[in-house]
């Protein structure tokens, strides 16, 4: 008896599912900088702030800017090499959606509105180095 439970929970644990995270599209191997944003409008990183960072010679062409798991468009000032003291990277922020919230209900058209989200207003913003 004890070995028919013992391969029954063997079994059992091959089909079974965990839930997700939303954080599956997170490389390890990189360091990701992270910051808010609370209006929806154009967004200017300025070379002096990467610098700060530790980004100033990271050649713009490397750049990666990600909200919710997914890669935002940016624009830099240069299409190659590294930022000058005046270049920049811009992007166009939104506010926070309840698009991740979707996941908290039990039948996903529970949700009544997935324009706002229960917890914030503000959108988090991660920008990365390829």
């Amino acid at each position: 008896m004890k070995k028919f439970l013992a391969c029954l929970l063997l079994l059992g644990s091959f089909v079974s599912n965990a839930q997700v995270y939303n954080n599956e599209w997170i490389d390890f191997g990189k360091t990701y900088y992270k910051f808010k944003v609370g209006k929806e409008g154009i967004y200017r990183i300025g070379q002096p702030a990467l610098a700060a960072a530790g980004l100033s010679v990271t050649p713009a062409q490397n750049f990666q800017l990600f909200r919710n798991g997914v890669e935002v468009p940016i624009y830099t000032s240069v299409s190659s090499g590294s930022l000058s003291g005046t270049d920049y990277i811009e992007f166009w922020g939104t506010l926070n959606d309840g698009k991740p919230d979707n996941h908290l209900y039990r039948q996903p058209e529970y949700q009544l509105n997935d324009k706002w989200s229960l917890e914030t207003d503000t959108a988090t913003y991660f920008l990365t180095v390829n």
